[in-house]
Formats: structure tokens, C-alpha cells, sequence
């Protein structure tokens, strides 16, 4: 059985308990909600919009920035590996998934070999979703001179914090070229979507002033895995303007109280005029998120959902999510179920203008739980190539009209059990 199964196999196994921890996390959400206030008059394409949308991040808007669409694996792993080769002076990345596989070992040989020749290499791996990371990789990048932290990794001593994940997704390279979004370093995410087990994803190439603040989020992990605070030239050389995406990053995670990832979904769900695209692979907002979208199509906002079909890693979460479908079929939310593979992206495009992507989900556990990590885009061009990519997606789904009844017997049980599990559906 190849590294890849074994994973998928194991990772079946906890999946059930991570959705039900996940879920459970939904509990605080309308807590937090009171807590970070939304400016309904904040327009998107307005300065009272930026405003808002820095608080609710902590993170300023830069100017001058390039964000290049990478779509599944053929794309994004040859652009990564051709920017890592290039290094000179330093590599960060932090991941959540290192399989041990072919495209792993491709990594690491790079990782190695630019380690060997000078260049600082860091590494940021997730305890639990690296847990089939290779001891003979992890053994030759540490020989190689490479530091690897795990992020979380001691269960019996520390439970409670075993359970926040580190889920972000970033490399950046001599401090001037930057990669987020949603992949991970397997042979799940590699090809083009010619079978279901090529997972579809996209992944973003970054370039311009707001690559130091990639390299800023890199770094808080990094020195809460123990890693001295990188810092100097090597780390944050002066960027110039590479193009014309104004463009922010920013964290969220539980450890410092930073749930900016419910309150930037919130405000910009609040402030959408036309049209809110959400591509994700798993839909299942609490109570306050999913009140923000029933409330967008009641000022004649159209919303669009493209979620997870047939092929899914995580099917008690599709199961659950499928009971929200009343409620937003009953809104006019059209909603879209991916057929040709397993469904990875996480892409919301509001107004045309404003576009957030990276590894962050609309679930709880992204929401409440894990660390995540998202790119935030003002720009009508780079929302004109998501929504091309989500239209191509949608060529490959079918729409669901008609949710299954509440009535039917078959179902009362899971209705009596979705109100602990998903407060205020």
C-alpha cells in the first residue's frame, strides 16, 4: 500500500472525531460575533471597506503586489520547486500535509540541496497532518542542515493544544517571492484533476511589498515552535511594486484570541453589494456566518456556493453540511456539488472586486480552532481569473434545486443530534 493510502486510511480513522471536535467549536462562534462589530455601510471598493476589513485582520492594505493563479498540482508544485531551486540566502515553509511520496521527496531534495549550499532553510511541519512526513526524509533534511519544527506535538502531555492544528499553507523564498493557498505536499494534490484521487486545488504565487507579510506570519509560528525570530536582510530584503493588486495577509488561530477569520468573513459578507462566489472544500458555517449569507440574499445579493461532491476526506462534514441546504435553498443561495474529484479550494470572490483566498475554510475548526492563513485581494482582474476558474468548476458540478426533507423519518435522528453539534443551524 503506498504512503499516500495509508495516509487517506488513517486519516479516515480520526476524521470522525476531528468533525465532531470541529463542530463543537461552533459553540463560541455567536460569543465571538458580539465581540468584533461589522460596519454594514462599509461598501466594498471604499475606503470605509479597507478600513474595516484591516481591523477585523489586524493586517494594512499594500499596494504594488502580483498574485499569479496556480490551478492544481501540474501548475503549482513546478512553480514552488523552480522558486526554491533559485534560493540564495533562505527558504521558509510551513505546511500542514508532508506525505511521504514522490513529490515529497522532490521537495526534499530541493530543501536539502539549497541548505547545502548556505541557504537557511526552515521548516514549520503539523504534527498531526505531517505524521507521515518519512523518517528518512525528515532524517536527510536535518542532516542536510535544515531546521524542522512540528508544530503541536505532544498529545498526552498537552491535549487541548494538540487539537488546534496548524493549517496555513506559505513558502517564501529569499524574501521576495511568496506561495499560499490550499495545497499541501502529497501525491493527492498532484496532476490535473484526470482522476478522483488528483485532488482539484489552487495555489498562488505572490510577489511585491506584501510578501513581508507572509514572511511575518511565517514567522509567528516559527517562534511558537521555538524558533528564533527571523529577521535582516536575508528574511526581509526591500520589495518593490511588481504590479498593481493591492493585497493584505493575515493569521488567525486561537492561541492569541485571533479569530480574524470569522470576523473578515462576517464584514465582507456585510458589506457585499452584487455577488458573493464562495468555492470551499468544507461548507458548514456556524450560526453567525451562515445568518451574514441569509442576510446578504435579503438585500438581493446573489450567492453562489461551489462545494465537495461524491469524492470528499471528511463525509461526516459534507453530511452535516447538507442539513443547511434548507435553509439557503429557501434563501436563493444557488448552490453546486463538484463531480470530477475531491474539491480542495477555498476561494470567495465578492462584488467582482474583492477576492480572499488561501488555506482558511467555512467550517469551525478554521474558524474557531486552527491556525490558518489567508490572501485578501482588492483587484476587478485578479476577481475576473477566480471567477473564470469557478465557472470552469461549475462546468463540472451539478446544482442542487431540492434539499432532502426534514420530515422523513430516516433523518430525525440526525436533526435531534445537529443542534449539539451545530449550534444554532
Amino acid at each position: 500500500m503506498s504512503p499516500t493510502h495509508r495516509f487517506r486510511r488513517h486519516a479516515q480513522c480520526w476524521m470522525v472525531l476531528i468533525c465532531l471536535l470541529g463542530l463543537a467549536a461552533c459553540a463560541p462562534g455567536r460569543r465571538i460575533a458580539k465581540r468584533q462589530p461589522i460596519e454594514t455601510a462599509a461598501a466594498i471598493g471604499q475606503p470605509a471597506f479597507e478600513q474595516a476589513t484591516a481591523r477585523a485582520v489586524r493586517s494594512p492594505w499594500v499596494d504594488g503586489n502580483h498574485v499569479t493563479s496556480l490551478m492544481n498540482g501540474d501548475e503549482f508544485y513546478p512553480a514552488m520547486l523552480k522558486a526554491a531551486r533559485s534560493a540564495q540566502k533562505s527558504i521558509t515553509f510551513e505546511t500542514y500535509a508532508f506525505i511521504n511520496g514522490g513529490v515529497t521527496r522532490d521537495f526534499v531534495a530541493v530543501f536539502c540541496d539549497r541548505a547545502k549550499a548556505g541557504v537557511k532553510v526552515h521548516l514549520i511541519l503539523d504534527a498531526f497532518g505531517s505524521e507521515h512526513a518519512g523518517d528518512d526524509n525528515l532524517a536527510q533534511l536535518r542532516s542536510a542542515g535544515v531546521q524542522v519544527h512540528f508544530y503541536h506535538d505532544q498529545f498526552f502531555r498537552h491535549p487541548l493544544r494538540y487539537n488546534v492544528r496548524d493549517h496555513r499553507k506559505l513558502m517564501v523564498v529569499d524574501g521576495k517571492i511568496g506561495f499560499t493557498g490550499g495545497c499541501g505536499v502529497a501525491n493527492a494534490w498532484t496532476g490535473d484533476t484526470e482522476t478522483p484521487d488528483n485532488w482539484r486545488e489552487n495555489h498562488y504565487q505572490v510577489t511585491g511589498p506584501v510578501v513581508a507579510q507572509l514572511q511575518r506570519d511565517f514567522n509567528d509560528n516559527w517562534e511558537h515552535t521555538g524558533g528564533e525570530t527571523l529577521a535582516g536582510s536575508d528574511y526581509y530584503p526591500q520589495l518593490i511594486k511588481t504590479g498593481n493588486h493591492r493585497a493584505q495577509n493575515f493569521v488567525s488561530g486561537p492561541k492569541d484570541n485571533l479569530y480574524t477569520v470569522p470576523h473578515l468573513y462576517r464584514q465582507v459578507l456585510a458589506s457585499a453589494q452584487k455577488s458573493i462566489i464562495i468555492e470551499n472544500s468544507y461548507m458548514l458555517p456556524d450560526g453567525a456566518i451562515l445568518d451574514a449569507i441569509i442576510d446578504a440574499r435579503k438585500r438581493g445579493v446573489h450567492v453562489e456556493l461551489i462545494v465537495p461532491g461524491k469524492y470528499i476526506d471528511a463525509w461526516p462534514l459534507r453530511y452535516f453540511s447538507r442539513l443547511q441546504y434548507h435553509r439557503l435553498l429557501k434563501a436563493g443561495v444557488h448552490i453546486y456539488e463538484y463531480q470530477k474529484a475531491m474539491l480542495h479550494c477555498k476561494v470567495m470572490v465578492v462584488d467582482g472586486v474583492f477576492s480572499s483566498v488561501g488555506s482558511a475554510n467555512f467550517d469551525c475548526r478554521s474558524l474557531y480552532t486552527n491556525d490558518e492563513s489567508n490572501l485578501n485581494v482588492i483587484s476587478t482582474s485578479f476577481a475576473r481569473e477566480q471567477l473564470r476558474m469557478l465557472e470552469f468548476d461549475k462546468s463540472h458540478s451539478i446544482r442542487v434545486t431540492e434539499a432532502k426533507s426534514l420530515w422523513n423519518p430516516l433523518y430525525f435522528p440526525s436533526r435531534a443530534a445537529a443542534p449539539l453539534v451545530i449550534p444554532q443551524l
